[in-house]
């Protein structure tokens, strides 16, 4: 009976220091992704990740904040942004996060706006302005319209 136990508890033991090592290996970011955060939000940690997996995809949501400002990330399976968020109210994202074409049209047509949320939905960019405008891009950055 002290034998079962025994090797019970070790059985226990083992599995519990084995679960971090295994937490770490099939949690990790890909490389695009902490590359593209090492880049875009330099001086941010990233205060939470999780991966998402589907029947047929995953994807990553990672959470990252510097004192106040804070974004939500989403990445596809292979690290390439698909959605960055403001998490802070009224907080632009980095421009250095947008295509070129579309900071030059935002700043242009709406120059008291702010960019707060960009995604990526197929040959489509949606931008989401701090007064509540929603905008279409093509994949290249033309404007294509304004939607409600």
């Amino acid at each position: 009976m002290k034998k079962a136990l025994f090797i019970a508890l070790v059985a226990i033991l083992s599995v519990f220091t084995a679960l971090p090592a295994l937490a770490q290996s099939c949690c990790t970011l890909p490389k695009n992704a902490t590359d593209y955060i090492a880049k875009h939000f330099n001086g941010y940690e990233i205060n939470f990740f999780e991966k998402d997996r589907d029947v047929l995809d995953v994807d990553y949501t990672v959470y990252v904040r510097n004192g106040k400002q804070s974004y939500k990330l989403e990445f596809d399976k292979k690290g390439n942004v698909t959605d960055i968020e403001s998490e802070s109210r009224g907080l632009a994202l980095p421009q250095s996060v947008l295509p070129a074409n579309v900071v030059q049209y935002v700043k242009g047509a709406f120059p008291n706006a702010k960019v707060t949320e960009w995604s990526k939905d197929g040959n489509k960019q949606l931008v989401e302005l701090n007064n509540d405008m929603e905008l279409v891009f093509n994949a290249k950055g033309k404007f294509l319209r304004i939607d409600d």
